[in-house]
């Protein structure tokens, strides 16, 4: 859990040109990850939803992020064939996870909701992980690569902690590879960061 603290600190500290919005992610994230630490025995209702309510607001200030460099229009000109495949594909994987969570009982008062908390969850995930696919189709550069690598690796690692959580803990590996995966996201979003202060610099040198 402190692998994004640690990753953001190294942000803040070493990263001048910070994107807002990149910045409010980490930020958000780490903060959930640090309150889940020190919550992580009492298995609290209001911590549950006060958790993960926090991821999803630092995925939706990361879709913000890159929603700068993305132009739907666009998109849906030159690709329209991957927009409807993808598409698609979100919609069978929300069904998939539906079948998966729905069955799960939950020790709450409040089970629908929870389990329409879950779903919302999800699909932000899946929209997140989308318009990073769509940024890298549309710029195709290193920061892109590196940003969709980054979402993919998140969205992995949080599908796998579904299985581990919700199916099966006693699938150790399961939770291994998505510390590795977590690990891998994390450190793409800080060296993307960089790579837009590398391209600062190089223009300012230019100019001079």
């Amino acid at each position: 859990m402190f692998i994004a603290p640690i990753v953001t600190v190294f942000y803040l500290f070493k990263v001048k040109n910070k994107p807002t919005f990149l910045s409010l992610f980490l930020i958000t994230y780490s903060i959930s990850d640090i309150i889940n630490f020190f919550d992580q025995e009492s298995y609290n209702e209001h911590m549950y939803f006060l958790c993960n309510g926090l991821y999803m607001l630092s995925y939706v200030f990361l879709f913000l992020e890159l929603n700068k460099t993305v132009n739907m229009k666009e998109i849906l000109k030159k690709f329209p064939i991957h927009f409807a495949v993808l598409t698609l594909l979100n919609i069978y994987i929300v069904f998939v996870m539906a079948t998966i969570i729905n069955p799960i009982t939950f020790e709450t008062d409040h089970i629908e909701f929870v389990r329409i908390f879950e779903h919302v969850y999800n699909i932000i995930l899946l929209g997140l992980l989308s318009m990073s696919f769509f940024n890298y189709l549309l710029n195709e550069n290193n920061k892109a690569l590196l940003l969709f690598s980054g979402c993919l690796a998140l969205t992995f690692f949080e599908f796998l902690l579904i299985g581990y959580y919700y199916l099966s803990e006693e699938m150790s590996i399961i939770r291994i590879v998505s510390i590795l995966l977590e690990l891998c996201a994390f450190l793409m979003f800080y060296f993307s960061a960089t790579i837009t202060f590398k391209s600062h610099a190089a223009n300012n040198y230019e100019e001079y």
